[in-house]
């Protein structure tokens, strides 16, 4: 039988250090928390190869934004706890934190990114009445409608196309790691703001670092631009590549969502006039206050997935005062309430980038054009 996590919030006054409390379980096992406290759960990928451009930025932007919604915690008398599993990167530890979350009474569980644990965990989510938000790239199974993708692939990406488009770009190429789904799909979506297409397709796989093959084929191809969806690190590799073997001086390079910080660490100038889409950067309008307070609390500049990580942990926020208003925080109330959570007036109030979740689970976010500067960190395209 499906467990329902249901709390009831008893009206305490919540002690000023510990209106939230963030408890950080890993692999242990969850801990018991706080028997009045709304437990959410984390579920980051705190190792592997999605932690250093995914799982650690989003859990530092999740836990800055609930540390900064105590006071709105505080005035309604709700406490807040956050339980963290580390889904390790695969499908297989996802599913473990999950149920370790699901035991521990969470009832909402986030997860960063990664198609494939957000596909795993989505079912069982619905299955469990718990509400999912998840960073998904490619479609979840919600037949209860418990399940959230925060990510916008289409909107950003599909500008993406538009942008070479609109830059003088006659022939497009594209290299596709196409063993993931996610970068498939963002491949797909690219060639959608495209008018003709892509006029060459490599694919590879997300553990290949040899190119050279690919590479003469675009060549053969006499491409202009080339979008590379693959992983961060490997989008560095291919620029670097690119650059060794000659022919690509004059063609354009672009990227999608999917691009990190690690991509310029192992590119360095390679990556210069290098350009992809992001739902934030730092310099954007409204920014400069969480970029301070990340970087004070980090000793480190944001990345965009910190910059998400902080948008859905103001969304989580506004979700459990707006169920804890009406009633019961459980996890069918939060679903209820996330839609209009994520364009609240207390989201809005401090939001650094434009996210709408939709009553289907879809995600809304216009993102912006960045490339890298000098020192390797992110900027709005043309700075």
């Amino acid at each position: 039988m499906s467990m329902k996590p249901t709390r009831r919030l008893s009206r305490l006054i919540v002690p000023g250090a510990i209106g939230v409390l963030l408890a950080a379980t890993g692999c242990a096992g969850p801990s018991a928390g706080d028997s009045d406290a709304v437990q959410v759960g984390l579920l980051a990928n705190l190792s592997g190869p999605a932690a250093t451009s995914f799982g650690v930025p989003f859990q530092h932007g999740f836990e800055l934004a609930l540390q900064q919604a105590k006071a709105a915690f505080d005035d309604a008398d709700v406490k807040v706890e956050i339980q963290t599993q580390d889904a390790k990167s695969e499908v297989t530890s996802a599913v473990t934190g999950y149920n370790k979350l699901r035991q521990a009474g969470a009832p909402i569980v986030i997860n960063d990114s990664q198609s494939p644990l957000g596909q795993a965990v989505a079912p069982l989510a619905n299955d469990d009445k718990i509400a999912f938000l998840s960073g998904a790239g490619s479609e979840l199974e919600n037949k209860d409608g418990f399940a959230f993708r925060f990510t916008d692939l289409g909107t950003p990406t599909t500008a993406m196309g538009q942008y070479l488009s609109e830059h003088g770009a006659k022939r497009v190429g594209v290299i596709v790691a196409s063993d993931n789904p996610s970068f498939a799909t963002l491949a797909d979506t690219t060639e959608k703001g495209l008018p003709g297409g892509f006029d060459s397709r490599q694919e590879v796989a997300s553990t290949d670092t040899d190119f050279s093959a690919v590479l003469a084929n675009l060549r053969d191809d006499d491409v202009d631009a080339v979008v590379l969806s693959v992983l961060p690190a490997q989008a560095g590799n291919l620029m670097l590549q690119m650059d060794q073997s000659g022919g690509f001086d004059d063609v354009i390079r672009a990227g999608t969502v999917a691009i990190s910080s690690e991509t310029y660490t192992v590119a360095e100038d390679a990556a210069d006039d290098f350009v992809f889409p992001q739902v934030w950067a730092p310099g954007m309008q409204g920014g400069s206050s969480f970029e301070k307070a990340y970087a004070d609390k980090y000793d480190e500049s944001p990345t965009a997935y910190s910059a998400l990580g902080y948008q859905v942990g103001w969304t989580v926020a506004a979700a459990i005062l707006a169920a804890d208003e009406d009633g019961d925080v459980d996890g069918a109330s939060l679903r209820d309430a996330i839609p209009a959570a994520s364009t609240s007036d207390l989201v809005a109030e401090h939001s650094i980038l434009s996210l709408e979740l939709t009553k289907d689970g879809a995600a809304v976010s216009e993102g912006v054009m960045a490339s890298f500067a000098d020192d390797g960190s992110m900027q709005v395209a043309g700075n």
